[in-house]
């Protein structure tokens, strides 16, 4: 840049002057390129400067590589604005297969351009992707702990009893808590396996009833869960985003207990250290500074 100035304003303090350097600096920069070109470029007098044969050559190209360096950084720029490319997202079962399909759709109407690569585990294994930098975004039930992550709520949620409608407590209504351990005793639960955020929410809740079931079944999907419920096989707690369509439908019922309720959080996480392209940060955006219960409907 500073040799095309020169030939230019054809004196090297013109030159500098544009460029707010000084003149020895400008001096000091042609000498360069001299030395490294091994020919002679300006023809120096007291008060302009002519290019020679070989500066003149050096001048064209020059030019060329000062106008592919700006078509390249705005190439760059468009690219780092426009809000498209991949975005790779990890989520835990229950958001990934109940939420996150509503929440991309929503998102594709506003940025058709963006495309999707998800991959689904449980919440242990989205922490570890995201703690890996694996993943654009993580989107989890349930708390996750890691200074490594910037962690974000944004999505509550209802954790439900659900029973067979052939069950015998389908018609209950709303059990006493002080009841509930009776009438809860020899039922068989189902739950999820290690790791999943809808495992430890039941466990938590059924530590606050103060009851621990003497039969259980592990299976490792809430499809699975609602099949087996639905089959009367026992029964579960899963998330109400789980359990639109069956409840609506009646195959499964709910079993409430009187005031005792267990809500959680869906979290938003990402590693503090991901870069993060535009796609991301409005993903970001989406998911965060909205109400998504109109989206989620």
């Amino acid at each position: 840049m500073n040799f095309c100035y020169c030939c230019g304003k054809k004196n090297f303090s013109r030159a500098a002057e544009a460029l707010s350097v000084s003149q020895p600096a400008i001096s000091q920069h042609i000498h360069t390129l001299e030395e490294y070109y091994g020919a002679r470029l300006f023809e120096r007098s007291s008060k302009r400067v002519e290019l020679t044969q070989a500066g003149s050559t050096l001048y064209v190209y020059a030019k060329d590589i000062l106008e592919m360096h700006r078509v390249a950084k705005r190439a760059v720029s468009d690219l780092v604005e426009m809000v498209t490319g991949t975005l790779t997202i990890g989520a835990s079962f229950t958001v990934g297969e109940y939420v996150l399909p509503r929440l991309m759709a929503a998102f594709s109407r506003k940025f058709p351009d963006v495309k999707f690569a998800v991959t689904i585990g449980n919440t242990e294994f989205v922490h570890e992707r995201a703690r890996e930098n694996s993943i654009d975004i993580g989107l989890v039930e349930g708390i996750v702990e890691d200074p490594q992550l910037k962690i974000s709520k944004f999505l509550d949620d209802e954790m439900i009893f659900i029973v067979s409608r052939e069950h015998a407590l389908a018609g209950a209504g709303y059990l006493e808590q002080a009841q509930a351990a009776e009438k809860l005793g020899n039922a068989v639960f189902i739950i999820r396996e290690e790791g999943s955020g809808t495992r430890l929410a039941m466990e938590n809740m059924l530590r606050r009833l103060d009851f621990r079931p003497s039969h259980i079944i592990t299976l490792g999907s809430t499809q699975a869960i609602k099949e087996a419920v639905e089959a009367n096989l026992g029964i579960s707690m899963l998330s109400k985003w789980t359990l639109r369509k069956e409840l609506k439908l009646g195959s499964l019922k709910p079993m409430r207990i009187k005031d005792f309720y267990t809500t959680r959080g869906f979290y938003l996480i990402q590693h503090r250290e991901k870069f993060k392209s535009r796609a991301t940060e409005e993903f970001g955006r989406f998911v965060l500074d909205q109400d998504l219960t109109g989206v989620l409907r």
